[in-house]
């Protein structure tokens, strides 16, 4: 019997799909790669944005029209079952996921079941089915400890509950064992891991650090309040070579104001304090990431402009901006609502501003040299690198593959990549991994959507 999983939205959603496709895989189920071909499908739902939740419900739309058993999982079907059942019996939340073979078998016999609760799973130890070549997810944790008021994946991924560090080190070492050169770390908030548990993250990466092997961490979103309590700490954890020197900071505002309104439990003080924290340590060699919403309800023209000025200022080299809109279950839901046209015109200005303060920090790695990792082939000879400090880069070559390491000459800035030249191929994962990892890479498929969170 063929499955085929479909996955939108963040890592953490990636990651579930390959603890479903793992769980099925045991079960005799042949994971495959189109629904064209399969017997059952699973679509995988993110709802984070409005316009994510539209998109959600077209998908399962469009595949409830193949005329096939479709399972709906993931957030969407958790925190809004009631826009979705109408396409699908067959519902389960991100903390059920472990029920997915029943789920299947009910889906199969035309059987309704819905399976919401929240089960207490460590999924860091669960089997999975890897759905890349290059990176391993893993997760450390699941929910958060914040009560953001526009949120609404917390609803879906409920309260914070670290995974024990024993059992996510043993997952990385199979991992890099298995030839996985790129593992992202991931979860709802990472500067919050292990707090319920009486650790932290800083803690975590040091004991990361000590596995041996050629291996990268790509570390995922931090928020500031978390960050700030453990800096120095954490900062030299990510001094070792093993971690991108990459940092998913988001700042939401450049208004107090409306960060209160939004409860988000830190200022842009301390935002602009852990970015030159960052920014010390590690010069232009870093990635800062961080996220913007804009046309909150209590925003206005001077909090816009305040926004403005604290991306002038930080230069972030990833900006993702988002366009507010209300979700269902929030406080904020509640409030009179921006107008439309408000939003856009200023998602607009921020968005060419993004583009100038990008190419800006871009353009200061042109004619530099730089070790990097083929991670992504978009064409024959066209592929994606990434640099020690997570900047991709484009490089066209017949002889490269993915999981090099490479020199490269960066010859050209874009705003959201570099352009540059191979000076040489410098080394390689094990072949026998790297064919594990693409036989396994060739049995599945993942559509990922918008990343909102690493």
């Amino acid at each position: 019997m063929k499955v085929y999983i479909e996955t939108h939205g963040c890592s953490m959603n990636r990651s579930d799909s390959e603890i479903m496709a793992g769980l099925l895989l045991s079960a005799g189920f042949e994971i495959v790669n189109s629904e064209e071909e399969a017997d059952v499908i699973i679509l995988n739902t993110c709802n984070v944005k409005g316009s994510t939740e539209q998109r959600m419900i077209h998908r399962a739309k469009k595949l409830s029209l193949l005329k096939k058993p479709l399972i709906v999982a993931g957030c969407m079907a958790k925190t809004q079952p009631y826009l979705l059942n109408r396409y699908s019996k067959v519902l389960i939340g991100p903390k059920s996921i472990d029920k997915i073979v029943d789920a299947v078998a009910h889906a199969l016999r035309g059987e309704e079941f819905v399976l919401l609760e929240d089960g207490e799973l460590i999924k860091v130890s669960m089997p999975r089915l890897r759905m890349d070549r290059v990176t391993s997810v893993i997760p450390v944790s699941e929910g958060c400890l914040g009560e953001c008021s526009y949120c609404i994946t917390r609803f879906a991924r409920g309260k914070l509950r670290s995974y024990p560090r024993d059992l996510i080190i043993s997952e990385i070492k199979r991992a890099v064992k298995e030839g996985y050169p790129q593992i992202f770390l991931t979860s709802e908030d990472m500067g919050a891991y292990g707090l319920d548990i009486g650790t932290n993250l800083a803690s975590l990466l040091k004991e990361i650090a000590r596995i041996r092997g050629l291996f990268f961490i790509r570390v995922g979103m931090m928020n500031p309040h978390f960050v700030i309590s453990q800096i120095e700490c954490l900062l030299s954890a990510f001094e070792d070579k093993k971690f991108y020197k990459f940092f998913h900071i988001p700042v939401q505002s450049g208004s107090d104001k409306v960060l209160g309104w939004m409860r988000r439990r830190y200022s842009v003080n301390q935002f602009l304090e852990v970015v030159d924290a960052i920014r010390n340590k590690f010069g232009d060699l870093c990635t800062i990431s961080t996220d913007v919403i804009v046309g909150f309800p209590t925003e206005d023209e001077e909090d816009f402009e305040a926004t403005m000025r604290v991306i002038e200022i930080v230069k972030p080299e990833v900006i993702n901006i988002s366009k507010f809109a209300p979700r269902p279950l929030t406080p904020v839901a509640l409030m009179n609502q921006k107008d439309p046209r408000i939003i856009k015109r200023r998602s607009k200005k921020l968005s060419e501003l993004a583009y100038k303060v990008k190419m800006i920090r871009n353009t200061l790695h042109v004619g530099r040299e730089y070790p990097a990792l083929v991670v992504r082939r978009f064409s024959k000879d066209l592929f994606q690198a990434r640099t020690l400090f997570y900047r991709p880069v484009r490089i066209r070559s017949s002889k490269l593959r993915e999981g090099l390491m490479v020199r490269v000459l960066i010859e050209e800035a874009r705003s959201n990549h570099l352009r540059g030249r191979l000076l040489e191929i410098v080394g390689k994962v094990p072949r026998y991994a790297t064919d594990l990892a693409i036989k396994r890479a060739s049995q599945t498929n993942t559509a990922l959507d918008h990343k909102s969170s690493s």
